[in-house]
This record gives structure tokens, C-alpha cells and sequence, in this order.
């Protein structure tokens, strides 16, 4: 590997995303923003729900993530993540209706805990992280539109 480059490994739990080696690399961490290049000291970190981005021969590519883990060696980085789509994939309108029925479930969730004495902490943390999923996805492409 060159020392201008770092070997990116993104996986999901379907498929190998991207495993090339790369100029630079980001995202956004539990501790904030990072960006990180060859010869970076070693890190582990989760990801939070967003922006992955990664340049490439110049090129700058964007993914959504749903979250995971992401680990740093000056050499390497290996991303684990639920999911992980480039913008060209993912499809505005699909996405669109998937946040709306997230919103619906999560209020209907919400209510639901409210009646009950336990609550439904999990339909609550699953509709969250599918209402995140759905404005990751068109955030990343409202931005890429500007």
C-alpha cells in the first residue's frame, strides 16, 4: 500500500460495499467529525446515523450509513454497518414514504407507551432508527443537489 493511500473496508450485513484503497476518508463519530488519512493513529469509534464519504482518485464519494463502527490504523479502515448506500442508489421517493410511515409508527409508539405501564421501548427504538435511516437517505440527497 502507498503511503499516500488507505485500504477502506465498508461491510454490511449483505454485501462488501467498497474494499479499495483510498486518499482519505470521514465520517461523523459519537465524539464529532472525523477525517482520516494515511498514517493516522489508531482509533475506534461508532458511527452515527449520516455521512460516510470517502475520496478515491480524486473522486469524492458519499454514502448514507445507518450507524456501526468504524476502526482506524494508520494503514486501514474498517467500517461495519447495518447498512451503507451510495447516493446513486438510494431512490427519493421510496424514501420519502418510508420516513412517513417511521413518523407514523413512532407516534403510534409513543401513545402506546404512554397507555402502558412498561412502555414499548423497543417499537420506540425501532421506529427511530428507521425515521433516521429514511432522512439520512434525503439529506444526503438534498445535499448532493445543491
Amino acid at each position: 500500500m502507498s503511503d499516500k493511500r488507505i485500504r477502506l473496508r465498508i461491510v454490511t450485513p449483505d454485501k462488501v460495499v467498497i474494499d479499495a484503497p483510498v486518499e482519505a476518508v470521514g465520517a461523523m463519530g459519537s465524539e464529532g467529525a472525523f477525517t482520516a488519512l494515511p498514517g493516522h493513529l489508531p482509533f475506534l469509534t461508532d458511527l452515527k446515523p449520516g455521512l460516510l464519504w470517502y475520496r478515491r482518485e480524486g473522486q469524492t464519494r458519499d454514502l448514507a450509513v445507518s450507524g456501526g463502527f468504524i476502526e482506524i490504523t494508520p494503514d486501514q479502515a474498517h467500517v461495519l454497518a447495518d447498512s451503507a448506500e451510495y447516493l446513486d442508489d438510494i431512490d427519493v421517493e421510496r424514501a420519502q414514504r418510508a420516513l412517513k410511515r417511521a413518523e407514523e409508527r413512532l407516534a403510534r409508539a409513543r401513545a402506546e407507551a404512554r397507555d402502558a405501564e412498561e412502555g414499548r421501548l423497543t417499537d420506540i427504538s425501532r421506529a427511530t432508527a428507521s425515521l433516521n435511516r429514511a432522512a439520512t437517505r434525503i439529506k444526503l440527497v438534498a445535499r448532493r443537489m445543491r
